[in-house]
């Protein structure tokens, strides 16, 4: 019986060291596991470099980025009406304060030929911008200007009607229209102010009565009735 002992134990030794051995490889499974249950970690850092490129957070913010600095829109809107027949505006003071305020806040801007922002203007540059500030679309120079609206006569301007002008004088084109302006204020028979923007010296008002004026006023047109 002793001659068949020790065989039977190095068996039975064998077979515990396999048990113990299959029992280590099914332990080493969790460990397997818990590295694919880090996954999630993964995934909420593609989540995060998505959201760089335009998830819902990173649109979220793009909108409250909209919201703190709002489009300022016109505070007249265009209408279509209004693009073709000017005198679809009515006049009334404040209107004719926004337009007229609008052109003045064009005040020390530099002339530029074909201008049509606060980088530089031309004369029929400041009239369109300040008239589409209450809705009127307008031609882009003073000659096609000159030729929408109601001719009037000097004594009845009225502040937010446009003069226009030939500065050449004489010779070929003497009555070519190529210069515009807004009448601003009345004083008078003496004292019409109006807007306008020079060559030589920007935006600025100046007396219709002056002598450079007198002599190269064509005519006076209302858009607003």
């Amino acid at each position: 019986m002793r001659f068949w002992t020790f065989p039977l134990l190095c068996t039975l030794s064998i077979l515990l060291s396999s048990c113990e051995l299959f029992r280590t490889t099914t332990r080493s499974k969790p460990v397997s596991r818990q590295t694919s249950y880090r996954a999630p970690v993964n995934r909420s850092t593609t989540a995060s470099r998505s959201s760089y490129g335009g998830t819902s957070a990173s649109r979220s913010y793009a909108g409250a980025s909209a919201a703190a600095s709002p489009a300022t829109p016109a505070k007249y809107a265009l209408t279509k009406k209004a693009e073709y027949n000017p005198k679809a505006v009515r006049y009334d003071k404040q209107l004719v304060n926004d337009l007229i305020n609008t052109a003045k806040s064009y005040g020390g801007t530099n002339y530029r030929t074909g201008g049509g922002t606060s980088v530089g203007l031309d004369c029929s540059g400041l009239v369109q911008v300040s008239f589409k500030q209450i809705g009127l679309k307008l031609p882009r120079t003073a000659a096609e200007q000159a030729n929408v609206g109601q001719s009037i006569s000097v004594s009845d301007l009225r502040p937010g009607d446009l003069v226009f002008f030939n500065t050449e004088y004489k010779g070929f084109g003497a009555n070519r229209i190529n210069h515009t302006g807004i009448v601003t204020h009345i004083n008078g028979s003496e004292g019409v102010m109006f807007i306008h923007a020079s060559s030589s010296r920007g935006v600025i008002e100046d007396n219709l009565y002056n002598d450079y004026w007198q002599r190269g006023f064509i005519k006076a047109t209302r858009l607003l009735d």
